[in-house]
């Protein structure tokens, strides 16, 4: 027991060859460390040996260069403290997968069950000299194929069932960091998702028609989406809940949509901090789908960012690409924001659409605080989510009202304890309605 005990103490220091007591340790496979040689294969041949035998793959200490790994059902991953996965900036090192609409990804586990990715160490997408190949590639040929930079994933889950990521890091990919996509019972807890704030579509956390996803204690600071969820249709997104997480980005730090075919439903957002964010909470229906009963509690939200104008809160239906020729409208019903402490230079906009009003909104407790005393401009128009959509002509647009909150379009509202405060000399109201019908506010 004590030479176990020895052994698995040097594994995680990075320390000695490896014992041929341990065989999941990748270097009983070949692998490498420091050597700038590529690893895939010596970490895939102990992902494939190892998966079920009860014994964790080990990473220990050390870079590691790796293209794509396939996960196996039945496993646990460790990095252990100072262990660097490096992606491959050879393109030819990621096969694009069917299943994945082509994208490209490092880790990836697409029907497994059971499997467990922790410790301490990092995942390192390498973003910077992956697209310097990518410059060079369109350099000398602009229409090579291989110049498509369509997402690379960190670590992507998909179809897959009883899965742990626990304390890691994963930083600077090319494009999207982690992603779970129709999985069932999913626990993300104490890691890290970073990539500069000016990078690319680099979306942190994406949670694609999923059910039951816990997402806890959580560092995330990326240059689009914090955490967002894609209702695609195909089964609905339902009880997820994300808690404990502080969030800075360059978009939307929490963000429904823009994805909204299908349905988002009975989910919790709380305990939260948002800093520096264009968005703090966003929700955009767009294509036809349902937002049922979510709340977000507990959140303090500090806009902040590049972009001219922040939105603490923003909430918007509209009809888009598809749903303009069928009449359909997506619906959000059963919204609720309690206890939420907010400084922007912008404002919370909360708009429904004629013909599918927010239905059973919820604000209670909103300690609203501005730090502009300029008005909102008469001609702004509600940001998009996506410069590819446009509203389609007749959608209200109530973004150059210049009050602190407006509400429009919305079909029962309850209103609690909402503190809005502007900044002495503002030419904003606190408060304007727009088509708003059953509303109830209640002072305290």
């Amino acid at each position: 027991m004590l030479l176990s005990m020895l052994a698995a103490a040097m594994l995680a220091a990075g320390g000695g060859a490896a014992p041929a007591s341990l065989p999941c340790d990748i270097r009983r496979f070949g692998a490498v460390a420091d050597d700038g040689r590529a690893d895939t294969a010596a970490i895939q041949a102990a992902i494939d040996a190892c998966a079920g035998s009860g014994q964790a793959v080990v990473m220990p200490a050390g870079q590691w260069d790796s293209g794509g790994l396939t996960l196996r059902s039945n496993l646990s991953l460790t990095l252990a403290g100072g262990a660097r996965l490096a992606m491959s900036t050879n393109y030819d090192d990621y096969a694009p997968r069917a299943e994945l609409d082509g994208h490209r990804v490092l880790i990836h586990g697409h029907g497994v069950r059971n499997v467990e990715i922790g410790g301490t160490g990092t995942i390192d997408g390498m973003a910077a000299p992956i697209y310097a190949a990518m410059d060079q590639i369109i350099a000398r040929n602009p229409d090579d194929p291989a110049a498509d930079r369509r997402a690379r994933f960190g670590l992507l889950f998909s179809d897959c069932s009883n899965i742990r990521v626990r304390d890691i890091t994963i930083r600077d990919t090319p494009m999207f960091l982690m992603a779970v996509r129709q999985c069932d019972n999913v626990v993300l807890d104490g890691f890290t998702l970073d990539a500069p704030i000016d990078s690319h579509n680099t979306d942190g956390l994406q949670i694609i028609d999923s059910s039951d996803v816990r997402v806890t204690n959580c560092r995330i600071s990326v240059g689009d989406d914090g955490i967002t969820t894609k209702a695609q249709g195909d089964r609905p997104i339902e009880r997820l809940i994300v808690d404990n997480c502080v969030i800075r980005s360059d978009d939307g730090a929490i963000k429904l949509g823009t994805q909204s075919r299908g349905v988002l439903r009975d989910s919790l957002f709380n305990n939260i901090a948002i800093v520096d964010s264009r968005y703090g909470i966003a929700a955009f229906m767009i294509r036809g789908g349902l937002y049922a009963n979510n709340r977000f509690t507990n959140i303090r939200i500090a806009t902040g960012g590049r972009h001219r104008r922040g939105f603490p809160v923003f909430v918007d239906i509209d009809d888009r690409e598809r749903n303009a020729a069928t009449g359909e409208l997506g619906r959000i019903e059963g919204l609720t924001f309690d206890n939420l402490d907010i400084t922007t230079g912008g404002n919370m906009l909360i708009a429904g659409h004629p013909r599918s009003p927010i239905r059973d909104l919820t604000l209670s407790n909103i300690r609203f605080r501005s730090t502009e005393a300029d008005a909102i401009a008469a001609g702004d128009r509600k940001p998009y989510g996506n410069r590819r959509f446009r509203p389609i002509p007749g959608s209200p647009d109530y973004a150059g009202v210049a009050a602190h909150l407006v509400l429009g379009e919305v079909d029962g509202a309850l209103l609690t304890g909402v503190s809005l405060q502007g900044k002495p000399g503002s030419a904003r109201e606190a408060m304007a309605l727009r088509n708003v019908t059953r509303l109830k506010e209640e002072r305290r």
